[in-house]
This record gives structure tokens, C-alpha cells and sequence, in this order.
């Protein structure tokens, strides 16, 4: 018995060292989906060391228990280990000089004027994300949630031409006027990703990261400044809509499509919404992060935001995120239930130093 729950605990270890193998190392099945089981590794860890100690097997029952703390733990190390992260990433930025351009297009607008933000220069922007499965949310519960936290850019994956169409009935362009699609195209990983925004645009495009996933659109646009689009200023934030493949669709195409969204912290300042197909145990996503940008729910709440499946209290694991860069905070982040998706979405207020 002491040699099966030896090997029982050498297996648990095997699996919790996955989250230390290179980033893109782990683009092979079924690694991604180990590692995302990580967070809940503590629960088989505890139960082999209760069997352990029963059998008297106290090295073993140590071991375990040790193992069950360091993974209930490895969100707090994983902030400690993102302080020097930041250190580095602030000290290259400040050498950092190149910014990505993008291929203008002329946004869609509707003659409704958006909210100036130099109307309430204190007030934080307001943003959400979500997975709209296959184009199965509920339009007019999207516009719910849109009303009710008063969403500045709204950003949806997984769209269809039948849910845009209904967003648009539901009223969007009375609330967020200015939209940005990607292209629709067969290989898109569910449907196509879209953004919203009342604030008025400065630039556009509907690709902005090329990765083997659906089009990442961009919206860039000053909160700061109220009226027509003028050059982009140095206040300017790129928001960018996101969903990178998921691994059964390709584990290659996969990290590639998580390390690949690294290029949008070459902005001054962005955000980036999405479903990311990841979480912080992830290696790929870690060097996702190490390219610049800081999980909104981590510097919020010190911990991750879980959102999948929505059907489910508990276990639900990190798959949406909102991504920022350069002198921006969040202050709060929140999930809300959509009907007809089968993620949550995922809320944030973020803040311009």
C-alpha cells in the first residue's frame, strides 16, 4: 500500500509541475487541460494524505499535505513572483519607444453622441466581456447588463451576423455607438469577436494581432477627450476584443494564439477583453503577462476570475480575462450570468493614472 500511495503522491507532483514547463511546451494534449485542473489538485492531495495518515504512512501524509498547501498557495507566490515582473517590464517600457501601428478603417458610428468622458473625468471606465456561444446569448440580456453597469466598450466573442443583427434591434447604438468587427471567416474558433464603444474613435482596424484565431479587433480612443476623432494622443487606450482558439481545435495554434496577443503591450496603454482560453497556470499565459500587461482581476481582487461553465457554482475555472497595460488600474472586477451563454461576463472598472 505505502508504494501505491507513493506512487499515487508522485503523480499528484508530476501534474502540479506541468504549470513550470516552458511556455508553448505545454501545446500538446491534453497538458492544457491538465493545467488548468491545477486549482483543484489540492482536493485528490488532501484525500491521499487522510489515506496515508490512516495507514500510518506519516512521511507520505506529510507530503501530500504539503502538496495541498503549495497549490491552495500558488496564487498568492504567483503575485509575489509578478512584483519583479513588474519591476523589469516597467523599467523596459521606459526604453520601450516603438508602437504598433494598425490599418485604419473607418469604424461603424450612428449619429448618437457618445458620453464624454471629460464630462466626469473621475469616473472609471467600464468595461465587459463575453463569450456569447456561438451566437447563442440573449441579446437583449447582453443590453441589461450593459445599462446596468453603465459599460463604456463592450466587447463579445463568438458573434454571428444573427446576434449583431439583434443587438442592434435590442438598441446598442443608442448606448454604444461606435462598433468594430472582425471579419467573419470559417476558420474562426466559434464565431467572430466585436467591440462597442461610446467613446469616439481615433483609429480602428479589424485585426490588430495576427494569430491563429479569429480577427482581434481594435478600437483606439481617448477617454479624455469628447468631440470629433482628432490624432491619436498620448491618453489614447487600444481596446482589443480576443479569443484565442481552443486546444481541441489546435494546442499549437493554441499557445501560439496566447503568446501572439504579447504584441498589443507595444501600445502606450491597452486593454485587452477576451475569452483567452487560459489561466495563470498556464506557461503560455504567464508569458502572456510578462510581455506587458497585468490580469484585471488579479490586481483587483489578488485573485483569479473564475468563469466557466456559468452553469456552475463550483468548480468553474479562469478562461476570461481583461488584460491592461501602461498607466491603468482596475478597481473592481465582476461576473454576471448572461442567459443563453454558457460563460459568465466578466465586468471591470478601470481607472487612467
Amino acid at each position: 500500500m505505502t508504494i501505491a500511495l507513493g506512487t499515487a503522491l508522485a503523480l499528484l507532483v508530476l501534474w502540479w509541475a506541468l504549470r513550470f514547463l516552458p511556455a508553448g511546451a505545454e501545446g500538446r494534449l491534453p497538458l492544457p487541460y491538465l493545467i488548468a485542473l491545477i486549482p483543484f489538485l489540492w482536493i485528490p492531495a488532501l484525500l491521499l494524505a487522510i489515506v496515508a495518515a490512516v495507514l500510518g504512512c506519516w512521511p507520505l501524509a506529510v507530503a501530500a499535505v504539503a502538496l495541498a498547501v503549495i497549490v491552495v498557495l500558488r496564487v498568492p507566490l504567483h503575485r509575489l513572483s509578478l512584483r519583479e515582473t513588474s519591476r523589469e517590464t516597467k523599467r523596459e517600457t521606459s526604453r520601450e519607444t516603438k508602437r504598433e501601428t494598425y490599418r485604419e478603417t473607418r469604424p461603424d458610428t450612428s449619429d448618437t453622441t457618445a458620453r464624454g468622458y471629460d464630462e466626469q473625468p473621475d469616473a472609471p471606465i467600464t468595461v465587459m466581456t463575453l463569450n456569447c456561444r456561438f451566437g447563442r446569448a440573449d441579446a437583449d440580456a447582453i443590453m441589461d447588463a450593459v445599462r446596468a453597469h453603465d459599460v463604456d466598450v463592450l466587447a463579445l466573442q463568438e458573434l454571428t451576423a444573427d446576434l449583431v443583427g439583434a443587438l442592434d434591434a435590442a438598441g446598442i447604438r443608442d448606448v454604444l455607438p461606435h462598433r468594430q468587427l472582425g471579419e467573419d471567416r470559417p476558420t474562426d474558433n466559434g464565431g467572430f469577436n466585436g467591440l462597442w464603444t461610446r467613446f469616439v474613435p481615433v483609429a480602428a482596424a479589424s485585426s490588430s494581432a495576427q494569430i491563429p484565431a479569429a480577427d482581434v479587433p481594435v478600437i483606439v480612443a481617448s477617454p479624455t477627450l469628447n468631440g470629433q476623432p482628432a490624432d491619436v494622443p498620448d491618453s489614447a487606450i487600444a481596446f482589443a476584443s480576443a479569443h484565442t482558439k481552443s486546444p481541441m481545435r489546435g494546442c499549437r495554434a493554441w499557445s501560439q494564439g496566447i503568446v501572439g496577443l504579447g504584441r498589443l503591450a507595444l501600445q502606450r496603454a491597452a486593454v485587452v477583453l477576451g475569452d483567452l482560453n487560459c489561466g495563470i497556470d498556464h506557461p503560455s499565459f504567464r508569458k502572456l503577462l510578462a510581455a506587458g500587461f497585468r490580469d484585471a482581476s488579479m490586481s483587483a481582487l489578488h485573485k483569479p476570475m473564475v468563469s466557466f461553465p456559468s452553469w456552475l457554482a463550483w468548480p468553474r475555472i479562469e478562461l476570461d480575462h481583461v488584460l491592461i497595460s501602461g498607466g491603468i488600474d482596475a478597481e473592481r472586477v465582476e461576473t454576471l450570468t448572461i442567459h443563453g451563454s454558457d460563460h459568465l461576463a466578466t465586468v471591470a472598472a478601470l481607472r487612467i493614472r
